[in-house]
C-alpha cells in the first residue's frame, strides 16, 4: 500500500522502516534539509554537531533491540559519560549516533523515497485516499494512507479539516528550548562530559566532543533553562546566543576566548503535559498521528509511538495489503 508520512524524526522512520519491511510503499516528508527531528545534527569544518536531543536515554530492551537490528553496523553505540548534576530520571546518557546522532534516523530511512525541504501544508480527501499539498499549494500525489509524525502543535494545525483529531492534540502542552554550541580554546576540566545546572539561564552543557566519531575539538553544546527560554521565545539567534555566551563564560570561570558557533530554537522541544496514549489512528480515514509528545519526553517515547503505531496499522489492514 502507498503510504506518506509526514516528518523524518525517530517516530516517522520508526513507522516507515516496520511499514517498508511488511511490504509498505512509503514516501517520507520532511521541511528540513535531511533527517533527523530531534536527533538533528550539524556538519561544523569536517566534523559533526548534535544539536538535538544529545544522546538517547534508553531503558527499553525492545527499543534498543530493534535499533540494533535494523541500523547499519556501528551506527548505534553505548556511550557512559561523567555526570555532574542532576538530571531527569528520563534522561539518563544511554547510547549515541556514530558519528553524529542524525546517523541513527538516516540509518533507519535507508533507501525509502525521502523528500526533503518539502513543508506539507495542508491534506485534503482524494478519490484515492489522501492528497498532499506543499506549502506552495502544489499537490504531490495520492496516498491511500498517511501518518502524521510531527510536534502536536504542527499536527493540530494540518488536521484542522478533521476535528476529531485536532480537538484532541489541544489537551497536549508544548515546551521550547534554545541551544548553543560553544567553542573553547581548551578543554575545561571542571566539567564532566554532561554537566546539569541550578542556574537561571543554562540548564545543561555536553562535551560534543567527548562522543566518539565527532571530529572536532573542545565544542560544547548549551541548553537554556525552559523558564528563560520561554522568555526569550521570540528574540533574534543572534541575542539568544551573545547571552547564552555570556552565562557560559562566567560559568566557565577562565580567562581563555570562547566562540559561538550557532544558537539554535527548538520551539517544541519537549512534551511538558503529553497526550498520554501511544498514538491516534482512525481506520476508516487511514490516517495516524504519532511523535514523542504523544508519551513522554525521550528519544524512546517517539520509537515506542511510531512501532504502537505500526503494529495496530499492520494488524488492522494485513487482510486488505495480503
Amino acid at each position: 500500500m502507498k503510504t506518506a508520512i509526514i516528518g523524518a524524526g525517530m517516530t516517522g522512520l520508526t513507522v516507515a522502516r516496520i511499514l517498508s519491511n511488511a511490504g509498505y510503499e512509503v514516501t517520507v516528508f520532511d521541511k528540513s534539509k535531511g533527517t533527523g527531528g530531534r536527533l538533528s545534527s550539524r556538519s561544523y569544518q569536517g566534523g559533526w554537531i548534535d544539536h538535538g536531543a544529545p544522546y538517547l536515554s534508553v531503558d527499553l530492551d525492545l527499543c534498543y533491540d530493534f535499533l540494533h537490528e535494523q541500523l547499519p553496523s556501528g551506527n548505534l553505540q553505548l556511550w557512559r559519560p561523567q555526570v555532574a548534576g542532576h538530571l531527569r530520571s528520563d534522561e539518563r546518557p544511554h547510547s549515541i549516533g556514530v558519528p553524529r546522532n542524525s546517523a541513527i534516523t538516516r540509518g533507519l530511512l535507508g533507501d525509502q523515497r525521502f523528500q526533503p525541504s518539502t513543508r506539507i501544508a495542508r491534506l485534503e480527501a482524494g478519490r484515492y485516499g489522501w492528497q498532499l499539498y506543499n506549502d506552495g499549494g502544489s499537490c504531490l500525489g495520492d496516498w491511500p494512507l498517511v501518518v502524521v509524525a510531527v510536534p502536536a502543535p504542527q499536527a493540530q494545525v494540518l488536521l484542522t479539516g478533521h476535528p476529531s483529531f485536532a480537538e484532541q492534540l489541544k489537551r497536549v502542552r508544548m515546551e521550547p528550548s534554545w541551544v548553543a554550541a560553544i567553542r573553547t580554546a581548551e578543554r575545561i576540566d571542571r566539567w564532566p562530559d554532561v554537566a546539569v545546572f541550578e542556574h537561571p539561564v543554562i540548564r545543561r552543557i555536553v562535551n560534543n566532543t567527548a562522543k566518539p566519531g565527532r571530529g572536532n575539538d573542545q565544542v560544547y553544546m548549551v541548553q537554556a533553562q525552559k523558564n528563560w527560554s520561554e522568555c526569550f521565545l521570540e528574540e533574534p539567534p543572534e541575542a539568544v546566543g551573545r547571552q547564552l555566551l555570556a552565562s557560559f563564560s562566567k560559568l566557565a570561570g577562565s580567562g581563555q576566548r570562547h566562540e559561538l558557533l550557532f544558537t539554535h530554537r527548538w520551539r517544541y522541544a519537549f512534551a511538558e503535559k503529553p497526550f498520554g496514549r501511544p498514538f491516534l489512528w482512525d481506520r476508516k480515514l487511514r490516517l495516524g498521528v504519532c511523535g514523542d509528545w504523544c508519551l513522554g519526553r525521550r528519544v524512546e517515547d517517539a520509537w515506542r509511538s511510531g512501532s504502537d503505531l505500526s503494529v495496530h496499522i499492520l494488524e488492522q489492514l494485513s487482510e486488505e495489503c495480503a
